[in-house]
C-alpha cells in the first residue's frame, strides 16, 4: 500500500514537471517566433501558453504579435485593433489585470 501510495506520488511529481516544461516550451517558441517575425506562429505557441498559464508577460507579448499580425496581414484598422475593444487590446488588458506593476522589460530577461 504505502508502495503504491509512493508511486502514485512520484508519477503525480513527474507529470507536473512535463506539464511545467511544456508550458515553457510553448511560451519560448513563441518568444523565437516574435523574434523572428512569424507573428502568426507567435499567436499561437503564446495563445498555448496563456491557456495553460495565464501570466503577464505572456499575455503581453501575445497582444504585441496579435497586434503585428493583423497589421502586417493587410487589417486597414491595426490601431484600431491595438486600442480599440478588440481581442488584441485584451490582451494587454488581461496582462495588467494580472499584474498591474507589469513592466515589458521583463519580457526578454531570463
Amino acid at each position: 500500500m504505502l508502495k503504491a501510495l509512493f508511486l502514485a506520488e512520484l508519477l503525480a511529481i513527474l507529470f507536473s514537471a512535463s506539464v511545467v516544461c511544456a508550458q515553457e516550451g510553448a511560451y519560448e517558441k513563441g518568444l523565437q517566433a516574435y523574434l523572428k517575425k512569424d507573428y502568426s506562429a507567435a499567436v499561437k505557441y503564446l495563445k498555448e501558453y496563456v491557456a495553460a498559464k495565464p501570466d503577464a508577460k505572456g499575455y503581453y507579448l501575445l497582444g504585441y504579435a496579435s497586434y503585428e499580425s493583423k497589421r502586417r496581414s493587410g487589417n486597414k484598422h491595426g490601431r484600431k485593433d491595438f486600442w480599440g475593444d478588440t481581442e488584441t487590446a485584451k490582451y494587454f488588458r488581461e496582462a495588467y489585470r494580472i499584474d498591474p506593476d507589469f513592466s515589458p522589460r521583463t519580457i526578454f530577461r531570463k
